[in-house]
């Protein structure tokens, strides 16, 4: 983490997905990182994934353990992601209604893939949450997004890569994100990124690539940076440059 934050002012935590941090783990990570540091925590897979209604012994774990960051004046916000599976009816908005609630006091951005839900983002800034934007293959049956909704405090962009063929077929779940975006391919959204950015209302933004295989996710982050003209100043690893020639601005 200490040296992750030589060059990212920014991480999202996926750990917490799969299980709760311990109190501990998260005062190491915010002892271990600098002052303006920030973490966004993506929310434990049995609230946005789970067949069963969540207990008030699990909310009350998982804010404990996330504590320590909230204290440090590090928590930026938590990620809701949920399944493509998830459609929008009465009874799942409810149920986002219901848990959004329960986080009420933590700045939020949810992740909704179905695009039974693409007319229902504005309705989530009611619940105190902001939409989060998604850069992914798009199938029939996807989300169709605006990369910012007007009047939204908190801006949050993921880019998952664009393995169409691999996506829902692959031997290995990295092979889905194992993609590398082009300087071509990242320029539109830098155009938009920078009209949305001059907007006041905007107070945090949060751009994170999760094409990992082989630090591609790493390699595009600098890119980005670059191309938003607040480069990374600290010197790159030589092996990243070797495998990334390209992040040599020319």
């Amino acid at each position: 983490m200490k040296f992750y934050a030589r060059y990212f002012n920014a991480v999202e935590i996926n750990s917490t997905f799969y299980r709760p941090c311990g109190a501990k783990t998260a005062e190491s990570w915010a002892k271990r990182t600098p002052d303006d540091f920030e973490f966004t925590v993506k929310v434990w897979q049995q609230f946005t994934h789970g067949k069963t209604e969540w207990t008030t012994l699990e909310v009350e774990n998982f804010k404990s353990g996330i504590a320590p960051l909230a204290e440090a004046e590090k928590l930026g916000c938590l990620l809701f992601q949920f399944p493509a599976s998830f459609k929008h009816t009465t009874e799942t908005m409810n149920r986002l209604t219901a848990l959004l609630d329960i986080f009420q006091d933590y700045p939020k951005a949810v992740e909704l893939r179905h695009r039974s839900w693409t007319d229902v983002l504005p309705d989530l800034h009611d619940a105190g949450a902001a939409p989060t934007f998604i850069d992914e293959p798009k199938f029939k049956d996807s989300i169709r997004q605006d990369i910012a909704i007007p009047g939204s405090r908190l801006l949050y962009v993921r880019f998952h890569g664009r393995k169409f063929d691999k996506w829902w077929r692959h031997q290995h779940r990295d092979e889905r994100y194992d993609y590398l975006y082009t300087r071509e391919e990242l320029q539109p959204y830098v155009v938009q990124l920078k009209s949305v950015l001059e907007n006041k209302d905007i107070q945090r933004a949060y751009i994170f690539f999760n094409n990992h295989p082989g630090a591609k996710a790493v390699a595009n982050a600098v890119m980005m940076r670059a191309q938003l003209d607040i480069p990374v100043k600290t010197e790159l690893p030589d092996k990243l440059v070797e495998t990334y020639p390209e992040l040599i601005s020319k």
